[in-house]
């Protein structure tokens, strides 16, 4: 077999091995490099771009400032001029000077040409929504009111009542403005006349989507509570011995639900009757033979009023929510009797009875439930809650604290 030898020159192996570390070398250059392009990319555009979409400024035909200091005269004042604090003093700009200004908190006011006070004139408008549908709003001398843009098209008051129309409101104007849209029917019969609701059902418009549309809510509730009187662990007295246990009831009563900033939290609260009787005994007999009874009766008439934060997680038909918050409750009528009996070997019997009133006028509490609402159809909802109550009564001293369960059942109407 014949074998064949090649040599491989000395010099040309070296200089393989030359140029593959200078290829290396220009490769981590050129890693360098672009790092410190991307690093420069943040440095002095993403951060700056962050930082002055945060930061006030204004527009002019001829310039545009960023980074300046406006301020935030309230709404009447910043309908008729940009303030611009500087080193040379404070300059108010007018809408025939300035196209556009943004405060520090993001709101946005643009120059916009109307017909107010018999003739037409410039005036700075508060920008709610940008988009297909644009959202407007203006605050002048005793007048308060919204305007809309579609489709880049003239501007248009969107009045709450129209003066030669009464029975036309601003709810039917929305709903035949928004009629290509499907998804916010039910929440044009639903806004209010204010910034938060009406900017949130325009924003639906624009990206048409099927959302819950947060509006304010009351109703009737009815529910079966489970509520046991409890001693303090200092409790002293007849009452400290006696082993309460769960009575229940029917409570009636209505509640109000107020969306928070048009958002999915609400401030819910209730106000409903119970009325319970309680009726216990307990027995004790001592080392000497000593029997001790105990006989507490007691009435309550009361007026519950819990006052809760709730969320509601923004599904569409069945509706999960939590809450918590505090309760306080009167009781209107608090009547208890306790008799006590000692009974000696010797047959000797005395009777002991505690006029004292162990449950107090006033009691204040923590409250915190769960449940499910069950949307019937754009205005009508039914929810069922599990809720538990803890009461203590003021003051707490020598008198009895309260716990309680709840179903209750509640009807929007």
């Amino acid at each position: 077999m014949n074998k064949k030898i090649v040599f491989i020159p000395v010099g040309l192996f070296f200089t393989s091995i030359g140029h593959s570390q200078k290829k290396k070398t220009l490769i981590n250059m050129r890693l360098k490099i672009t790092m410190r392009k991307v690093i420069s990319f943040f440095v002095f555009c993403i951060i700056p771009f962050g930082i002055y979409g945060q930061n006030a400024y204004f527009i002019t035909d001829s310039i545009s400032s960023f980074g300046v200091n406006i301020t935030d005269n309230g709404d009447l004042l910043n309908a008729r001029f940009c303030t611009v604090e500087s080193a040379k003093g404070i300059i108010r700009y007018t809408p025939n000077e300035v196209k556009e200004y943004g405060l520090n908190d993001g709101r946005i006011y643009v120059s916009k040409t109307i017909f107010t006070d018999d003739s037409l004139k410039k005036v700075f408008m508060l920008r709610l929504v940008k988009g297909k549908f644009s959202l407007y709003y203006y605050r002048g001398k005793n007048i308060k009111t919204f305007y809309w843009q579609k489709d880049s098209t003239t501007l248009y008051e969107l009045p709450k009542y129209h003066k030669d129309h009464p029975e036309i409101n601003f709810r039917k104007d929305l709903e035949y403005l928004t009629s290509d849209c499907e998804n916010v029917r039910n929440a044009t019969k639903l806004v209010s006349y204010n910034i938060k609701s009406l900017t949130k059902l325009v924003t639906n418009y624009n990206d048409c989507v099927l959302k819950p549309f947060q509006h304010f809510r009351y109703g009737l509730l009815l529910g079966y509570g489970l509520n046991k009187l409890e001693t303090s662990p200092d409790q002293l007295g007849s009452a400290a011995n006696i082993n309460f246990d769960f009575v229940g009831g029917v409570l009636p009563g209505i509640f109000i639900d107020y969306p928070i900033k048009m958002s999915n939290i609400s401030l819910h609260t209730d106000l409903y009757f119970t009325k319970n009787g309680y009726s216990y005994n307990s027995s004790y007999v001592d080392k000497d033979l000593i029997e001790e009874n105990t006989f507490f009766v007691a009435n309550t008439t009361s007026i519950n009023i819990p006052v809760l934060l709730r969320y509601t997680f923004p599904t569409i038909n069945v509706r999960p929510f939590l809450n918590a918050g505090f309760i306080y409750t009167y009781n209107i009528k608090n009547s208890t009797g306790i008799y006590t009996s000692t009974i000696y070997p010797t047959y000797i019997q005395t009777t002991v009875f505690d006029e004292n009133s162990h449950i107090t006028k006033n009691e204040l509490g923590i409250s915190a439930g769960a449940g499910v609402e069950y949307i019937l159809n754009y205005i009508h909802s039914v929810f069922f809650e599990l809720r538990y109550n803890k009461l203590f009564s003021l003051p707490n001293e020598n008198n009895l604290n309260k716990s309680e369960f709840q179903l209750i059942v509640g009807v929007n109407i």
